[in-house]
């Protein structure tokens, strides 16, 4: 009795007819290409999500950084009588809350913009002081996705009674030129 029967590649379970096996088909070096790039891409994403800040920086109290910080905050609750009076006295006597209030209908799609205020660096001499920003903005929509724009601007801050105040006239970061 022949027992080798049955035996050869042909009728082996795990074999094909090319003698190759079966689930073990070679990937095309483009589709390894492609699944380089997704998981590089998402390295990248990675990278950027947990570099970028989620909160807010801590600064000393009573720091030029801080009374900016504060102005800005109460911007952005929309608490305009707390940001007016974090102004200089010379600002307030030119800019009353009253005519702040209705600038802010002009200013006030700030708040509702998607953007992240970067302290760049301080000067202060005596009781003067200039903040550098880098404003970041991002924008969703549009034929290529997200986007973002940055914008450097400085704010000017002087020290009255001890406090730091914001010396111009600013709604959030944007300057406000009516007349002054």
């Amino acid at each position: 009795m022949d027992t080798s029967r049955g035996l050869d590649k042909v009728d082996h379970p795990a074999a094909s007819v090319d003698g190759t096996t079966p689930g073990r088909a070679r990937i095309p070096i483009a589709g390894l290409v492609v699944v380089a790039a997704i998981v590089a891409l998402i390295a990248i994403a990675m990278v950027l999500v947990l570099a970028v800040p989620k909160q807010s920086t801590t600064y000393d109290p009573g720091s030029p950084q801080a009374a900016f910080q504060t102005f800005y905050l109460a911007f952005e609750a929309g608490d305009l009588e707390s940001a007016h009076a974090l102004f200089s006295r010379d600002i307030k006597a030119r800019l009353t809350l009253p005519e702040y209030r209705q600038l802010e209908g002009e200013h006030g799609w700030q708040r509702d913009q998607d953007q992240r205020v970067v302290l760049l660096g301080t000067d202060v001499t005596g009781d003067r002081a200039s903040l550098r920003l880098r404003i970041d903005s991002f924008y969703e929509g549009g034929g290529l996705g997200a986007s973002r724009s940055s914008q450097e601007r400085t704010v000017r801050l002087v020290r009255e009674d001890g406090a730091w105040l914001i010396d111009e006239p600013i709604m959030g970061v944007e300057s406000l030129t009516y007349g002054f």
